[in-house]
């Protein structure tokens, strides 16, 4: 059996240290978007990096990758990528998977480009069998320019057997001047939303310059799914015309460029994105593109269940997507589409597992604040969806469901009812909101004052009250969120760090303590 302590096989700090070092050195001049694994399995790692343009093209040197199963690599194996596999047409960038690996080990690895190391990275692979305990972190909504990104550097001394990125890795458009200093942004098409390839790449690269993404990115695997901020703000897809729906955007209503910018938005992701995912972008269908929805099983402790909620929903219903008192059409509305729906009901029904994890894009619980829901965006506006997926595991007697969101910008801590009543008796499970990791929240963005409360801590009083399933909510808080899971209960806990200081000690963590069936505990 493994336990949370087994997966470090050597000291964090040695680590930290030896990657800060090299991000002081050589390295970012050659490595200039650091270097990340992705998708882990029992047997399986992505592999990814970019190389500096300039340093290429002077040099057309091999790429070296050395693995090894320990991290001063006394030992090690190493496999060559030739020159030619590093091109403008990928942005420099290389991708690779490394198959027939052995279960739960850990192992380190660094690419080595005309004999300049790049920092070191490290992955686990996924446990097979009887496993007592692990841990998962997950975070959502970094706009770059929003604040620092000091939380991934406390985020990389968790511990973690990997990390889900729950979405809005970047933001398309620029909302409005920075919030901190050095955060500026400058499309190279010189507007302020994403139109062309080089846009997003330029989102992308900026992104991933930062040297705590970079850092956490080198210490444990993510596995990705998106939010709507990869492509266009709140899209969503008009199954009778054949395109996609983006609301306020310039493209609004344009079948052709529509459908260029997905193209172009998907090749952009999958250029910096250790993921491996189904792909066919020549498909006559938009829908058949990237299919993004898939699953990971940690031992029989966990079935994690990734899916896509933006892809494949129809558009909003009702008037208004945020404070409104509702309509009829929320329930003629699909959040996941046909196929993918079909495809979600079958990995919930599978056997064998303690933990049912689903990582899930928008807000599940119902939130209604003085007769106004919260956001029709969310699945408050696909009522009749939820319905079915609360039915299906109410019929299965279900109490094991662990649902990780994020989009809300705020932490939340939920049990999820069988029926969203006041007194309701049935708990299916919990879900967990991560905070934003930068992106603003209520307590500086005021939206609160459209539900006719006073205050953003009147805001969230009034949720809970009113919601009884919901037991936390907090507005002032950013960071990430960690669940640990055992046999018998499952831990989360949202780490809030100030996004407003490049390095910060001081850490606020709310935790909260679910056993199957039984009432959230929030315990600090």
């Amino acid at each position: 059996m493994i336990t949370r302590r087994d997966f470090v096989s050597a000291p964090i700090l040695y680590l930290l240290s030896t990657n800060l070092g090299v991000l002081a050195g050589d390295a970012p001049e050659v490595f200039p978007q650091g270097i990340a694994s992705g998708d882990p399995s029992s047997e399986k790692i992505t592999l990814w990096t970019r190389i500096n343009p300039k340093v290429h093209e002077t040099m057309k040197k091999d790429l070296i990758l050395e693995v090894s199963n320990s991290p001063d690599f006394s030992q090690s194996t190493r496999m060559s990528i030739p020159a030619d596999r590093i091109s403008p047409r990928m942005d420099y960038t290389v991708k690779l998977t490394l198959e027939s690996l052995s279960p739960n080990r850990t192992f380190y690895y660094r690419f080595i480009y005309a004999d300049v190391p790049s920092m070191v990275g490290r992955f686990r692979t996924l446990p097979v069998g009887e496993v007592s305990e692990y841990k998962i972190a997950f975070i959502t909504c970094q706009n770059f320019a929003d604040g620092y990104y000091s939380a991934f550097n406390h985020l990389a001394q968790e511990d973690v057997g990997f990390v889900i990125h729950l979405g809005d890795q970047i933001y398309e458009k620029i909302y409005g001047p920075p919030r901190v200093p050095g955060r500026e942004l400058n499309l190279p098409s010189g507007r302020d939303i994403a139109l062309s390839l080089e846009d997003y790449r330029y989102l992308y690269r900026t992104y991933l310059s930062d040297k705590n993404y970079q850092l956490v990115r080198a210490m444990y695997p993510f596995v990705y799914t998106w939010d709507d901020h990869e492509y266009a703000n709140d899209y969503a897809y008009d199954y009778e015309r054949g395109f996609y729906v983006l609301p306020g955007h310039p493209f609004f209503g344009k079948k052709e460029q529509s459908l260029t910018l997905r193209r172009i938005a998907i090749s952009a992701w999958l250029t910096y994105t250790p993921a491996r995912v189904k792909v066919n972008l020549r498909s006559d269908d938009p829908l058949k593109w990237i299919t993004l929805y898939r699953d990971i099983k940690v031992g029989r402790l966990a079935h994690v269940i990734i899916t896509d909620e933006r892809s494949y929903r129809t558009p909003h219903p009702c008037e208004r997507r945020y404070s409104f008192p509702g309509c009829p059409e929320q329930r003629k509305t699909s959040m996941l589409g046909k196929e993918q729906k079909e495809w979600f009901f079958k990995k919930l029904m599978e056997d064998g597992y303690v933990w049912k994890v689903w990582a899930n894009g928008v807000q599940f619980v119902q939130s209604v604040i003085n007769g106004l829901y919260g956001s029709l965006d969310a699945w408050d506006g696909y009522l009749g969806e939820r319905e079915e997926i609360a039915q299906l595991l109410a019929s299965e007697g279900a109490s094991n469901l662990v649902i990780l969101t994020g989009d809300r910008h705020a932490g939340v801590m939920a049990e999820v009812p069988a029926k969203f009543e006041k007194n309701y008796d049935k708990v299916l499970g919990v879900e967990f909101i991560t905070p934003a990791l930068s992106s603003i929240s209520a307590a500086e963005g005021n939206w609160w004052r459209q539900y006719g409360v006073s205050n953003v801590d009147e805001y969230a009083q009034a949720e809970i009250s009113q919601n009884p399933w919901i037991k936390f909510v907090g507005h002032k808080v950013w960071g990430y969120s960690v669940i640990t899971l055992t046999n018998d209960r499952v831990i989360g806990e949202i780490v809030s760090v100030d996004k407003y200081l490049r390095d910060v000690e001081k850490v606020q963590r709310i935790k909260a303590v679910y056993e199957k069936g039984r009432p959230l505990m929030i315990t600090s």
